[in-house]
């Protein structure tokens, strides 16, 4: 099984060697060799990642790939390059860095996990997860079985081994998977929560395993040694438990609420992975798996589970994971590869996976598609099996021959399976409904259902503005569907928060209630619903951690859900009162993608609430006191008919702008409010599209008979033959003294306007011309804008001319801000 003994020097460090201008060699010294080791890793690895991204290849494909060029597979077959580059003497440096840093890995693994995950999300991960794993571990027994493996010789056929290469085969773990989804934005996803539920109960699984494992380990040497490897096993998951865990939670309690962590329990924290994976090692669990222990002792998320990612992450995770995937590769020569009945075994392995997992799929009634998709997605190979195989390797229960076999076969699943199950698998798709969920086409006494979308408390007073001005009552109500999106941090999967009506509508006003910023958000909303007769608005509040990048799935399926007409966002600029806008990246990727493939209509907000402009300043008294957090225990009805605003909404024509038509007249019934509806019509000799022109006139024609009968609307008209003097007449809406303007998203149909030749000047292209132009701060106006999008029938939507390239470039988030 040894492939030969190697003899060398252990080299100096660095510093006391001779320098080239000597006659030395800095290559002969650990330190610099280390460096150029890290940097040529790196590098390729990257490079490679940027090639495959294309073609929806993981990163753990580039990064293992890029040890096996640097390995005796490529690069390192010229003796002249590996001795100089990768010499056996680097090896102990190398080895020991990369295990030193995958062991922080796997500890933030851990941390980000959330062991919960499986029981709130119900039967479907344990069934999933238990026939992916039963499956193939059977047909992958069955071909180890008899004298199968004869003709592997550098197999060490022991019966425990053997079942722990099996296991190894059929499990999927959620540190493999997490990141896989993560990078294809699929985390919030239902497939996405279903493949993390089912491998979080293979890891369970794998956990029982190992600590089998362990304790066959030390049969084979006295009964008595597998007692004390038991009770070793069972002390460290008490230590952790009882002694880690509640110093955790105590940090966590003495941490305000958005500040960071002490660096001195960070410190603490740091340090005590280094003597679990000590005393891991000792009693043959290794430091791996006592790392992943400790990581899930850690609360996840902020403060702790933040803090402490942001210490690891960036280099750990960033260099020196990488670094342990080369050595992998180093160790892999695809020369060696050879047919034999390994090969067998993985595709039975393989095959029963899918089997596995799309049986109960399809009983469970996931669309065939979406259960191809799981079962290639549980397919996956990555950090989990690496680690494995490496300690087989190790630990001389297979050889180099057999451990290449492995590693390529990883690879190889992984490269197909993830990129075919995500072309076959579009999250967009469930969205794509048929039946028409607009605020045009609802009956006048239907309830008004929106979800309103708030990132902080600074998105609480125009939505409360908006919806006072929407006019709820007990024969027209509002079904308010709050969710609060907040970004992730510290954790791997993302989290869903249905909130409780009844205990939060308990404790507004009440002694000592909770102050935090989510507490405050929802109780505003609350005091609003108390504000309105009974049955005229019910909120139903929710929160969602999860990516930017996969953040719209969360609001699109609540939509789907809950079956709204209406997804309210905010714009992602938010207008200083010195001048300017901040813009939050984050916030911009996640509308861009609602609005792609939103099931209803959507309506971004934005809102000049800084100083004495916007509709928000609008608010009266009571309605301020509501968002202050001043406690009103009793329904009250008065403050309904303190609220006044003057509505404008501009009609090109279009579905859009007929959308937003319908919304201002459903706001004219508000006493408090006055709408006047201003029309562009082309000038003479401009030609339009007859068909779109009728349609247009129709809803024209009932608007002004709406305005007949009411004393708050009006209709005008205005001549227009070019983009100036559209900019004039919206120019002179500040004179009106308009607290919020009204229009549509899309123009395109509209003769008058270029609209191809406008978007290229755009800075927000997907709000369309004129609502770009509105939201600019460039366009310095007093009022406050709200941009409508109709629903598109059958999920067809049309993007904005300009913006459909730039919302399908938008797959990566941020939250970091900037002025402009």
């Amino acid at each position: 099984m040894d492939d030969g003994i190697d003899c060398y020097v252990v080299p100096q460090t660095t510093g006391t060697g001779r320098n080239i201008f000597q006659g030395g060699s800095p290559m002969e010294e650990s330190l610099p060799l280390l460096g150029v080791q890290l940097v040529l890793i790196v590098a390729i690895t990257r490079v490679l990642y940027f090639l495959l991204k294309p073609f929806k290849q993981p990163r753990v494909v580039s990064e293992i790939m890029g040890g096996i060029i640097l390995g005796p597979s490529v690069l390192s077959r010229n003796p002249a390059f590996k001795e100089t580059v990768f010499p056996a003497r680097g090896d102990p440096v190398l080895h020991t860095i990369a295990t030193f840093g995958l062991m922080y890995v796997i500890f933030l693994i851990g941390v980000r996990m959330d062991p919960m995950l499986v029981v709130r999300s119900g039967k479907k991960g344990v069934i999933i997860g238990l026939s992916g794993f039963i499956l193939p571990l059977a047909m992958a027994a069955v071909g180890f079985s008899d004298a199968a493996m004869d003709a592997e010789p550098d197999v060490t056929r022991r019966s425990t081994f053997l079942f722990a290469l099996s296991a190894s085969i059929s499990i999927t773990s959620f540190a493999v998977l997490s990141p896989i989804l993560s990078e294809l934005n699929l985390l919030n996803s239902d497939l996405g929560r279903t493949a993390m539920s089912a491998s979080m109960t293979t890891d369970g699984i794998a956990w029982l395993i190992m600590v089998g494992y362990t304790l066959a380990e030390a049969f084979l040497v006295s009964p008595v040694t597998s007692l004390w490897a038991f009770l070793s096993v069972a002390a460290l998951a008490a230590v952790i438990l009882f002694a880690v865990r509640p110093v955790a939670l105590k940090v966590i309690e003495r941490t305000p609420p958005g500040k960071p962590v002490d660096e001195n329990y960070v410190f603490f924290f740091l340090l005590i992975v280094l003597l679990v994976g000590f005393y891991s090692d000792i009693i043959g669990t290794n430091s791996f798996h006592g790392a992943l222990m400790l990581g899930l002792a850690i609360p996840d998320g902020p403060p702790l589970g933040t803090a402490l990612g942001e210490k690891i992450d960036a280099m750990v995770s960033g260099l020196i994971l990488p670094l342990y995937y080369a050595m992998t590769g180093l160790s892999t020569d695809v020369w060696r590869l050879h047919w034999g009945r390994l090969q067998l075994v993985i595709f039975l392995g393989w095959f029963g996976k899918l089997v596995g997992v799309m049986a109960p799929s399809l009983y469970l009634e996931i669309p065939f598609r979406d259960a191809v998709s799981l079962s290639l997605f549980m397919n996956s190979k990555g950090i989990v099996e690496v680690i494995t195989f490496t300690f087989f390797l190790t630990n001389k229960l297979i050889g180099k021959s057999m451990f290449s076999v492995l590693m390529c076969s990883s690879v190889a699943i992984t490269a197909v399976s993830v990129p075919v199950a995500a072309c076959l698998y579009d999250p967009a798709r469930r969205y794509a409904v048929y039946k028409r969920r607009t605020l045009q086409h609802l009956k006048a006494d239907a309830d008004l259902r929106v979800l309103a979308c708030v990132h902080d408390q600074s998105h609480v007073p125009g939505t409360l503005a908006l919806l006072e001005a929407s006019h709820a009552t007990p024969q027209t109500p509002i079904g308010l569907y709050l969710l609060q999106l907040v970004e992730i941090a510290g954790r791997s999967a993302p989290v869903f928060i249905p909130h409780n009506p009844r205990r939060n509508a308990s404790r507004i006003g009440a002694p000592g209630a909770p102050s935090s910023e989510s507490d405050r958000i929802i109780n505003a909303f609350f005091r609003h619903e108390l504000r309105h007769p009974e049955g005229a608005v019910s909120v139903h509040p929710f929160t969602t951690i999860s990516p930017y990048s996969s953040m719209h799935d969360e609001v699109c399926r609540l939509a789907v859900e809950k079956r709204t007409s209406l997804i309210l966002l905010h714009h992602h600029k938010r207008h200083m009162l010195a001048g300017g806008a901040r813009a939050a990246v984050g916030i911009r990727v996640v509308n861009r993608k609602v609005l792609e493939v939103a099931p209803c209509s959507v309506a971004v907000f934005v809102d000049r609430n800084a100083g004495s402009v916007g509709l928000s300043n609008f608010i009266p008294g009571a309605l301020q006191q509501d968002y202050s957090g001043s406690s009103m225990g009793s329904r009250a009805t008065s403050g309904a008919h303190q609220f006044h605003a003057a509505v404008a909404a501009l009609f090109f024509g279009g579905g859009d702008d007929r959308e937003a038509m319908s919304y201002v007249a459903r706001m004219a019934r508000h006493p408090g409010v006055t709408v006047a509806v201003v029309r562009f019509l082309p000038a003479r000799g401009i030609k339009d599209d007859p068909a779109d022109r009728r349609v247009d006139n129709r809803a024209i024609e009932e608007v002004k008979a709406l305005a007949a009968r009411s004393r708050n609307m009006r209709v005008r008209e205005e001549l227009v033959g070019d983009m100036e003097r559209i900019v004039e007449v919206l120019r002179g809406l500040d004179k009106a003294g308009y607290d919020l303007v009204v229009v549509g998203m899309r123009h395109r149909w509209y003769p008058v306007m270029p609209a191809n030749g406008l978007a290229d000047w755009s800075e927000c292209p997907e709000l369309g011309v004129i609502g770009d132009l509105l939201a600019s701060s460039d366009f310095d106006t007093p009022y406050s804008v709200l941009i409508m999008k109709q629903q598109d029938q059958a999920g067809l939507n049309a993007a904005v001319p300009g913006a459909q390239d730039l919302w399908r470039g938008g797959g990566g988030g941020g939250s970091s801000q900037h002025r402009q």
